[in-house]
């Protein structure tokens, strides 16, 4: 597998810097969150996905064109603690369709594995540092009632892989 945290840093401090400098004081509503969650999107093709091996820039991926071949899947970014025993936080609801918390839970690195699927931070309106990678628990056979949920780890304590082998998470 190959390291790939540098890219994702790239992709995450230009992300927080437009943010926190162009977006955070615009007023709140669909148009700054919809225009920013593409701009990410592009800036995350630009910055890390056309760097890494076999893949290409869409180019125009605010478009969708149904006549256009199909994409291939996007790479599988896996998000590995950098210590044997990390705690991470899930994602559980409190009362089904309701309420919703992070629990800390403490893992083994054997016994876990994490998709990446974005940056995330608590604070939705104002500044943005993008301090955790907001993952999908893939596996984790100890806690089979986990796998599917959000989970999140603190950039600081891991580390992003491209998974060159299995290229698509089923």
């Amino acid at each position: 597998m190959e390291d790939v945290t540098d890219l994702m840093n790239k992709y995450r401090e230009c992300s927080r810097h437009l943010w926190n400098v162009y977006f955070s004081s615009r007023e709140i509503g669909c148009s700054r969150d919809c225009v920013f969650q593409g701009i990410r999107k592009l800036l995350f093709e630009s910055l890390v996905l056309s760097e890494l091996p076999d893949q290409e820039c869409s180019g125009d991926s605010t478009t969708e064109n149904p006549a256009a071949p199909e994409k291939d899947p996007p790479p599988v970014l896996k998000v590995v603690p950098n210590s044997a025993w990390s705690p991470i936080l899930i994602h559980r609801m409190l009362v089904p369709g309701e309420a919703t918390c992070w629990e800390q839970v403490k893992v083994s690195l054997n016994d876990l594995e994490l998709i990446f699927d974005d940056y995330f931070d608590f604070d939705e309106l104002a500044v943005r540092d993008f301090n955790y990678y907001r993952c999908r628990i893939h596996r984790f056979p100890s806690h089979a009632e986990y796998e599917g949920r959000d989970a999140l780890v603190e950039t600081r304590d891991a580390r992003v892989f491209l998974d060159e082998r299995n290229g698509v998470v089923q």
